[in-house]
């Protein structure tokens, strides 16, 4: 998925005329997030960072990309999918049971593919430490008070049809808005993102980590 996932950004990267993405799950789940067999497997704090560093570039690209971002998020997004979906523009809920959460702390890791230093740039320190210090999963309603959420939508089409008021005008202004807008945001980020997968890199496949993988936790 991971690949997957690099290989659709770097077509996007060459879409001269796009305004905007919308990126949601497959089986009325928006993200799950990581496969515990591939954890196990490279549970080492070489495997962590080499992992982290591949998908910090991967979800710094998905923000660079000079059209809008959207995650639909039917069902969960939690662990790495909060992190997909948190490093999208905005963020929808399909109902009031869809959820989102930053649940690492629950297997003994942290956010390593920028979701921490991205939660705070977009919810503010004390929330998006809260988020992850608790890892609990966040509904709708809540999702909306913190700001994870910009809206409730029933379904593809009403995700569609959200986006297009915001991609409405000529491909030019929409693409210089994202631009300077996530220049602001990204200003000095580098710094922070290797920080951040240099602190997550040890927990991965420590004894915490091993710990919660051998217990095959389910997040709720």
């Amino acid at each position: 998925m991971m690949v997957d996932l690099a290989n659709a950004i770097k077509q996007l990267e060459s879409w001269e005329t796009g305004k905007g993405i919308l990126i949601y799950g497959a089986d009325n789940n928006f993200c799950s997030g990581g496969d515990l067999n591939f954890a196990q497997k490279t549970g080492t704090a070489e495997g962590g960072y080499k992992m982290a560093t591949f998908m910090q570039n991967v979800l710094t690209r998905l923000q660079h990309l000079p059209m809008l971002s959207v995650a639909f998020i039917e069902g969960y997004a939690i662990g790495g999918g909060a992190e997909l979906a948190i490093s999208c523009d905005f963020r929808l809920f399909s109902n009031k049971d869809a959820a989102m959460g930053f649940v690492h702390s629950k297997m003994g890791i942290i956010p390593a593919w920028g979701g921490l230093t991205t939660a705070i740039q977009t919810l503010g320190y004390r929330t998006a430490l809260d988020l992850v210090t608790t890892a609990r999963v966040v509904r709708a309603a809540e999702a909306e008070q913190l700001g994870l959420s910009d809206a409730m939508v029933c379904d593809l089409s009403g995700a569609l049809d959200w986006l297009a008021q915001r991609t409405q005008h000529d491909v030019s202004v929409v693409r210089a808005a994202k631009c300077v807008a996530n220049n602001t945001r990204q200003q000095g980020s580098d710094n922070l993102l290797d920080f951040e997968k240099r602190v997550f890199s040890p927990l991965w496949g420590g004894p915490a980590n091993k710990l919660a993988l051998s217990q095959r936790i389910k997040h709720k």
